[in-house]
């Protein structure tokens, strides 16, 4: 009976350290959801500011970064959203539940620089230049915010953003072949993704609306 009883206490601890294992796995898996979910949010929001800076509707710049947070499921915290910068610094924060450990609050920020339309086209290969060209040509007002970077260029990016940039050595980006798109409008935005496969052009993470690439 004591040999039982024991067996039954150790059973009991096993579990209860697999049911702490378990919930510390999925607290720490929800955590780092939330971290790409706040970085996604500002990303978009700081990229819409830029574009309403490159055309201006007229709509205040914070109310479209806030905008913008909450179509992402976040909340905007601050926007340093000038109507003369040559840039845009958004950040915002993300509630998350991390079931029986609580919930927490993820923050994110992201700077977006303001270019001329059309973008630079340095660096990137010239297939893709075509490609491109085709699809600002079919959807006026779209313009590159970046495209190739240097390895030490993705190598800082990742730093700051290891969430989202690729590790150095591993983005499209630095092979000239891969570009992040400015949009004018929401609309722009569906007919540039409408026009890409007519362009010999894709958008591989649906996570990332201006990330563009060659098609196969």
């Amino acid at each position: 009976m004591r040999q039982e009883g024991s067996a039954s206490l150790l059973l009991a601890a096993s579990l209860g350290l697999i049911a702490v294992v378990v919930t510390l796995t999925v607290g720490l898996a929800s955590a780092a959801v939330g971290r790409a979910k706040a970085q996604s949010a500002a990303d978009g929001a700081a990229l819409a500011v830029a574009q309403e800076l490159i055309v201006p509707s007229g709509q205040p710049l914070p109310d479209i970064a806030k905008e913008y947070a909450e179509r992402n499921g976040a909340r905007l915290v601050a926007c340093r959203c000038e109507a003369a910068a040559s840039d845009a610094v958004v950040t915002v924060e993300v509630p998350v539940e991390l079931g029986f450990l609580g919930s927490r609050v993820v923050t994110a920020s992201a700077r977006a620089v303001v270019d001329e339309p059309g973008g630079s086209a340095a660096g990137l290969q010239p297939f893709f230049v075509a490609r491109l060209s085709c699809l600002i040509d079919r959807v006026p007002g779209v313009w590159i915010v970046s495209g190739f970077r240097t390895h030490a260029e993705q190598a800082a990016l990742h730093e700051a953003k290891p969430g989202l940039a690729a590790p150095p050595g591993h983005s499209m980006h630095e092979l000239g072949l891969a570009a992040d798109l400015g949009y004018p409008s929401e609309q722009a935005e569906r007919s540039a993704h409408e026009a890409a496969p007519g362009c010999g052009l894709t958008f591989p993470m649906s996570y990332e609306p201006w990330h563009v690439e060659p098609a196969a």
